[in-house]
């Protein structure tokens, strides 16, 4: 009798082994990524933000202008070449002392500007062009 239950208890054992070392069936589980190239423009991911600091040199309806001396890691290549410019969207948020408005900001303003970008761009020989998510503004120090 207690043979027979070890060997019914070992078979259970065994059962639930091979289960939990099973491979998942194709197309559930990790993406296989090994070889491939990273994906990028619009539809990658993983998406970053680049934080960029500086002084605003131009606004225009559809881009802004700002010369970059500070940024996160993600600015790096922005922050080296000095300046960049940056496209505005309808969606992007823009604050300058309680204003909201993209005609509210003067050149000369510092700037702080958001914006999403794919990692695999920004590990590229040139910076990828940026669209911002959000821009805040100061005036100049006097």
């Amino acid at each position: 009798m207690k043979l027979r239950l070890l060997l019914v208890a070992l078979c259970a054992v065994a059962l639930g082994v091979s289960g939990a070392v099973a491979a998942p069936p194709p197309g559930k589980g990790k993406p296989d990524t090994a070889g491939k190239p990273a994906p990028t423009g619009p539809a990658c991911r993983p998406k970053v933000t680049v934080v960029l600091k500086g002084t605003l040199t131009s606004a225009g309806v559809a881009s802004l202008g700002v010369d970059v001396t500070r940024g996160n890691r993600w600015a790096r290549a922005y922050v080296s070449l000095g300046t960049a410019t940056v496209a505005v969207s309808d969606t992007t948020k823009v604050r300058r002392n309680g204003k909201k408005l993209l005609a509210d900001l003067a050149v000369g303003d510092r700037v702080l500007v958001q914006a999403r970008a794919c990692k695999a761009d920004l590990l590229a020989a040139s910076p990828p062009g940026l669209i911002a998510v959000r821009v805040v503004a100061h005036p100049a120090k006097a």
